[in-house]
C-alpha cells in the first residue's frame, strides 16, 4: 500500500513540475532537490559517531549490541546532508539491524517488510548508498 501511495505521490509531483510556478520558489541547502544528488562516502565526525551510537542504543531493544565500523555519506566533501550509517548485531541472538542517524533522527531497517521493501528501507538505501 505504501508503494502505491509513493508512486502516486511521485506522479503527482512530476505532473506538478511541468507547469510554470506563479510564485518564486525558495531553494535552501536542505531542500528536497539535494536528495537527488549522488552521495559520497565521507569521514564520520567524532561527535556524529557518538550521537549515532547513543541514539541507536536508545532505540534498540535489549542489551549487548555490537556495532560494525560506522560510515558516513553526504552530498559533498564538506559533509552537507550528512548521514551516519551502520550495522549492529545483538550478542547471543540472531538480531541484527541496519540503521542511519540522519538529521537528528534514527532510521532503522524494517526486516519485516515483504522482500525488504518499505519506506524505511528505501530511504536507508538512498541516504546510505555512495558512489
Amino acid at each position: 500500500m505504501k508503494i502505491i501511495f509513493l508512486l502516486g505521490l511521485m506522479c503527482a509531483c512530476l505532473a506538478g513540475c511541468g507547469h510554470t510556478p506563479t510564485e518564486k520558489t525558495v531553494i535552501t541547502p536542505d531542500s528536497i532537490e539535494n536528495l537527488n544528488q549522488s552521495r559520497i562516502k565521507v569521514p564520520v565526525p567524532a561527535r556524529d559517531g557518538v550521537a549515532a551510537r547513543t541514539k541507536a542504543l536508545a532505540g534498540f531493544e535489549g542489551r549487548g549490541w555490537v556495532f560494525d565500523p560506522l560510515y558516513a555519506t553526504a552530498v559533498n566533501t564538506d559533509g552537507r546532508d550528512l548521514a551516519v550509517c551502520g550495522f549492529a548485531r545483538q550478542q547471543g541472538t540472531k538480531n541484527s539491524v541496519y540503521f542511519a542517524y540522519y538529521s537528528g533522527e534514527l532510521i532503522v531497517s524494517d526486516d519485516k517488510a515483504p522482500f525488504g521493501v518499505s519506506v524505511e528501507n528505501e530511504f536507508l538505501a538512498m541516504i546510505c548508498s555512495h558512489s
